[in-house]
């Protein structure tokens, strides 16, 4: 999966440079692989934990499992031991989304569309209200009510084969749609989308809002209606990860919540942020 794998990259390259041990653990999107992840860190005495980890629901045993010490959540919260949440302003970076995608539709088609299909992640609670709701609420402040509004659960963490198998059905339950708006709580779901329009040749009845960027996904890219996506920049996350962690570790005070600045991207304006993308 693009974003953790550039998160990932960051917090290696800032292990580097600031010379600490960084252990890894891989819960696969999996709140037992979680968990056992979280008793291996307790039994290796580390200083500081950063987890990044799906299901809200588990996250009470985990952290009961796990080591006792200065806790950074990743974009999905984890109570009630975490010490700082870092992540994505949900709302906002849902509602800059939808803003864009409302613009779109107002200048083209009058704000008309044939259905509004929500590619969400029930499982990670109030991140999934936020973001998705804030998608919603940027396009209706531009255009009104969405129509014919399906809300589709893809999964912990939002799952790209589990999207492509629900789109499926909906793009099969409106075949006459073809201006049908596809928001994702990430990228993932989004190319499960995409797989799920291709098979059915209907590539072109797809308008999508996408959470994230990764500039190598071109099939979301070049896609025939690709709007606009709010970028998070994961492999800038280290640096508000570790200052951080680093001073919670020495029992300083934190912010509770650091955000990350988000802009939107559009086709016309990625490759200021993202030169390297082969995708304009």
């Amino acid at each position: 999966m693009p974003f953790p794998e550039a998160l990932q990259r960051g917090m290696e390259n800032a292990a580097e440079t600031a010379g600490f041990e960084l252990i890894t653990c891989d819960s696969k999107l999996n709140a037992a692989d979680a968990l056992n992840c979280a008793r291996q860190f307790r039994t290796q005495n580390v200083d500081g934990l950063v987890t990044f980890q799906a299901d809200v629901a588990a996250a009470a045993n985990i952290c009961a499992e796990g080591p006792q010490v200065p806790v950074i959540a990743i974009d999905i919260e984890q109570q009630p031991c975490q010490t700082a949440f870092v992540g994505a302003a949900n709302e906002y970076a849902g509602v800059i989304v939808g803003n864009e995608l409302g613009r779109y539709f107002k200048e083209n088609f009058d704000c008309q569309h044939d259905a509004w299909v929500s590619l969400e992640s029930l499982a990670v609670g109030v991140v999934n209200d936020l973001r998705m709701d804030g998608m919603r609420k940027g396009f209706e402040a531009v255009c009104g009510p969405v129509n014919n509004e399906r809300i589709i659960d893809t999964g912990a963490g939002g799952q790209a084969d589990t999207a492509q198998r629900q789109m499926m059905d909906t793009l099969t339950a409106l075949p006459g749609a073809k201006r049908v708006i596809v928001v994702g709580i990430n990228e993932d779901v989004i190319t499960g989308a995409l797989a799920a329009a291709r098979s059915q040749g209907r590539s072109d009845d797809l308008y999508l809002g996408v959470q994230n960027f990764d500039p190598g996904n071109c099939q979301i890219w070049t896609a025939p209606h690709f709007i606009a996506t709010s970028a998070y920049f994961p492999e800038k996350y280290a640096e508000l990860i570790v200052p951080n962690l680093i001073k919670a570790i020495k029992g300083d005070t934190i912010p509770e919540q650091i955000l990350v600045p988000h802009e939107v991207l559009t086709k016309d304006n990625m490759m200021e942020y993202y030169p390297e993308t082969s995708c304009g």
